[in-house]
């Protein structure tokens, strides 16, 4: 059975190349990765640190998947991913904390 999971821009970039560099490529696929490409603001394994350490304050994988897609700097940039999110209220310690995190896993 299939498992569908949300994953970040960078990680979904990472498939696409592997795709494409085993000579499976198309106009749309190229098309997504370069757009992936242009988009992505941390690598793979950075990526999937920011989901994996997010766990204990956000629950729900495609808000994980968002933040680590999306690298907010600021607490209004966080606060707007979350507030799609009614079932739970986050503290500014916690949205703090998700800034910290994705700090330090951005590209430079």
């Amino acid at each position: 059975m299939l498992e569908e999971h949300y994953i970040p821009y960078s990680v979904a970039k990472k498939y696409l190349q592997e795709i494409i560099s085993n000579g499976n490529s198309s106009n749309l696929l190229q098309r997504t990765f370069d757009y992936l490409n242009s988009v992505s603001k941390c690598g793979d394994s950075g990526a999937e640190q920011i989901m994996e350490e997010l766990k204990d304050i956000v629950k729900k994988e495609e808000l994980r998947a968002m933040i680590a897609s999306l690298c907010p700097q600021s607490i209004d940039e966080v606060r707007t991913i979350l507030a799609t999110d009614t079932s739970t209220t986050y503290t500014t310690e916690q949205v703090q904390k998700i800034i910290e995190i994705v700090k330090n896993h951005m590209e430079s």
